[in-house]
């Protein structure tokens, strides 16, 4: 049941966040490629995001990309569970610690009893973008209001926006290697989704394709030679930056084509407040609307 006593599972639309253990590099992620890597002779990274999708399917949410971008040492492999008009096509923006909360924010500084972290916004950088730089991570606060889970999972938002810079999956403004502090997308396409990317958020699409490397790139790409904001009010070929704590897209079932998902896989199931403990949808509201 809901905190309000009245609705279950889909409908607690007011207790419902972005789960913290999607982010780049958590513990989660981590093991989990690791395993990947090692049963699939891959040498990727994972995570979710938001798709910039120009006439995908049900907006590409449930849809696996494999990505390439400069200066990161490894593909990644990514899930797009959200959507919105701040993201642009040919754009994929992963969600990471203190990415940025966009035009929504459920992480910190909101009405009492509605944001996972304690403290203000300000202390999260800027609020597309996040932190500048590596050492405004240092002003995050660690864990959430109610701690124990993050902790026990062997999680803290300080170390995931330090991943984050180490992996150059973020770069400080000015940088000598590109000409912004998002990294260029190389290269994308459609691919199938790994086990741990479907388990962490429970959506599937039933139309994957077969397996994990680029079989036919997305439109526009490879990319012919566009530098991500080379147009500063376009981010086109950019791999950008989000966590907004807030219950993505592809949770909300009026998004969802029943027939482009796997049955028990039909909607994200989102996170309680402290950012972990699942909320289960798969049967848990009136009617089952899931």
């Amino acid at each position: 049941m809901c905190e309000d006593g009245e609705q279950v599972g889909y409908f607690c639309e007011s207790q419902s966040y972005a789960c913290m253990d999607w982010s780049f590099g958590s513990t989660y992620m981590l093991a989990e490629e690791e395993k990947f890597n090692a049963q699939q002779g891959e040498n990727v990274y994972l995570g979710v995001g938001t798709f910039g999708s120009t006439g995908e399917v049900m907006s590409a949410l449930g849809a696996c990309f494999r990505l390439t971008a400069f200066g990161v040492d490894r593909d990644i492999i990514v899930q797009a569970v959200n959507t919105g008009p701040d993201v642009h096509g040919n754009q994929f923006d992963l969600q990471m610690g203190a990415g940025g909360m966009g035009l929504h924010n459920k992480c910190a500084g909101g009405d009492p009893g509605k944001s996972i972290f304690p403290g203000s916004e300000e202390d999260w950088g800027q609020r597309f973008g996040g932190p500048e730089y590596e050492s405004g991570c240092d002003n995050l606060p660690e864990y959430p209001i109610d701690p124990e889970p993050m902790m026990a999972a062997g999680d803290n938002m300080r170390d995931f926006c330090k991943y984050s810079f180490a992996k150059k999956v973020r770069l400080p403004p000015n940088n000598t290697a590109q000409p912004a502090s998002n990294p260029t997308l190389l290269n994308a396409g459609r691919v199938r989704c790994p086990d741990a990317i479907v388990e962490a958020t429970q959506l599937q699409r039933s139309d994957e394709p077969v397996g994990y490397t680029f079989s036919t790139p997305l439109a526009g790409f490879p990319n012919p030679g566009t530098d991500c904001q080379s147009n500063p009010r376009d981010l086109s070929y950019c791999l950008t930056r989000m966590l907004d704590c807030k219950k993505p897209s592809a949770g909300y079932i009026d998004n969802i084509q029943s027939d482009y998902v796997v049955p028990g896989r039909k909607v994200v199931q989102p996170c309680a407040r402290d950012g972990y403990t699942r909320i289960n949808v798969q049967c848990g509201c009136t009617d089952c609307y899931c």
